[in-house]
């Protein structure tokens, strides 16, 4: 929640977006409803409406970011400033979809994604994006496993922080 409300508020405040679309991921896949809530919040927060227009459903692949690209502008004729995904894959499809739509990022387009996979630094724009600590989530994981194992009771959340890597793309 707090990595994406960082991004979404990243457009908000240092480059002044106030149309601001968005790609969810899977329908009631639990990081993915925190994301889209995250992006709710911040525009929120900054006395932005909301527009549903402006959000399109995704699934985490890349052929979902562009069938988000393609709904966005060729279905609705939504107009936007900046398009964030709830993940990195879902935004690599968006700007290749762009891209062939004549839109550049991040000129016309500033573009976000969220979980900063290697190939978001690899990409002709590279990708602004939130990093997630998948070490220290993955010894979590495992230290909580032993304790089960060992009597203890599962914690029932465990909050890690996260990262806004700014690149090209925003």
């Amino acid at each position: 929640f707090n990595g994406m409300r960082q991004a979404v508020e990243h457009l908000i405040v240092e480059h002044g977006c106030k149309r601001i679309a968005f790609v969810q991921g899977p329908a009631g896949q639990f990081e993915a409803e925190q994301r889209y809530q995250a992006y709710i919040a911040a525009l929120q927060a900054h006395d932005l409406s909301f527009d549903p227009a402006l959000v399109a459903q995704g699934d985490f692949s890349q052929e979902s970011g562009r069938a988000a690209v393609r709904s966005l502008l060729d279905e609705r004729g939504a107009d936007f400033q900046a398009l964030v995904t709830a993940n990195d894959r879902m935004a690599f499809g968006a700007l290749e979809a762009l891209e062939m739509r004549g839109r550049s990022v991040p000129g016309d387009v500033a573009l976000v994604g969220f979980d900063d996979v290697f190939e978001a630094r690899l990409l002709g724009v590279p990708l602004t994006t939130v990093r997630q600590p998948f070490y220290d989530s993955g010894r979590r994981t495992v230290e909580m496993l032993v304790g089960m194992l060992q009597g203890q009771p599962p914690s029932p959340q465990a909050d890690l922080p996260t990262e806004l890597v700014l690149r090209w793309s925003r």
